[in-house]
């Protein structure tokens, strides 16, 4: 009984912290669920959960238990994907986590991957870059695109992109016919900048305090990629990111992008990510070398 329905209830549960949320999520009768909960308890001969007025909170046991259930159902996915494979299906389901700064860059190789394997399915959500780490080490998403990964024997780089700070401006502008600009000059514009939530402000306060001194003064502080180029092809400033964050502004000719010329700038990276000693499913595989491919044909240094 114990890898079968009511682990899976079981899981729900623990996830939800309630019989009826984890009801809902099921499509069955809370009563079901509890019955299979109580099952298990019996079964292992101790409680998996304190029931309380406001919910289910797990026991000790409970804690243990939920490990060995998520990796056997993880499990279960790979090896039913491996099945498929086997015999040409090519099926599958692949969990992504990505930065805000990433979505372009993924967007595109997913939509080259589904040319190639039109049956795999995804899932995709935005986290900060931290939050793409913690969400791979706890094993809910596949494949993590995260920016300036920490130093974690835990994590599997499988390939990094280095990238450089620079700025996004109008055809129109007066610096849209320059190869590069310093920061210096940036000085002497409206600057619209990325918010302390993005890992990108880190870069920009150290070079501008190391070239032009202070911290810099914005006509706008905004912590989505997405308004940072709104506001920069409309003209309210020049605006903060990095040639990822606009492939496809960059390419449609809607913005230009003037790389910081200045040197001695901190480079960052925009980094693949797994659990390592984890065992990922086909698909999640070729989405892996997938979107290192995509990396290498980038035209920026890859390692």
């Amino acid at each position: 009984m114990l890898f079968g329905r009511a682990a899976i209830y079981f899981d729900e549960v623990a996830k939800r912290g309630a019989l009826r949320r984890a009801a809902d999520v099921l499509h069955i009768a809370p009563s079901a669920v509890d019955r299979q909960i109580i099952l298990l308890e019996e079964e292992l001969g101790t409680k998996l959960f304190e029931r309380t007025a406001t919910g289910m909170r797990m026991t000790a046991a409970g804690e243990l238990l939920i490990d060995g259930v998520r990796r056997w159902r993880r499990d279960l996915v790979r090896i039913r994907s491996e099945i498929d494979n086997l015999v040409g299906l090519r099926r599958g389901h692949v969990t992504i986590g990505m930065v805000e700064g990433a979505s372009e860059f993924v967007a595109s190789a997913v939509a080259h991957f589904q040319e190639r394997y039109p049956a795999i399915r995804f899932r995709m959500d935005v986290f900060g870059a931290q939050g793409v780490i913690d969400q791979v080490l706890r094993g809910d998403i596949d494949v993590g695109v995260t920016f300036n990964p920490p130093d974690n024997p835990s994590i599997r780089l499988d390939r990094t992109m280095i990238y450089r700070l620079g700025f996004l401006v109008q055809p129109g502008h007066p610096l849209a016919q320059r190869k590069d600009v310093s920061l210096a000059e940036c000085a002497t514009y409206p600057l619209v900048i990325p918010g302390e939530n993005l890992s990108l402000r880190r870069v920009l306060d150290t070079a501008w305090a190391k070239h032009v001194g202070g911290v810099p003064r914005a006509v706008a502080e905004v912590n989505s990629i997405g308004v940072i180029k709104a506001l920069a092809r409309r003209g309210v400033g020049i605006g903060c990111l990095t040639a990822l964050d606009a492939i496809s502004e960059i390419e449609a000719g809607t913005l230009i992008f003037l790389p910081v010329s200045d040197e001695r700038v901190d480079l960052s990276t925009l980094s693949i990510v797994s659990a390592a000693g984890r065992t990922l499913s086909v698909p999640a595989s070729l989405m892996i070398q997938h979107l290192a491919y995509m990396m290498e044909d980038h035209g920026v240094p890859v390692v």
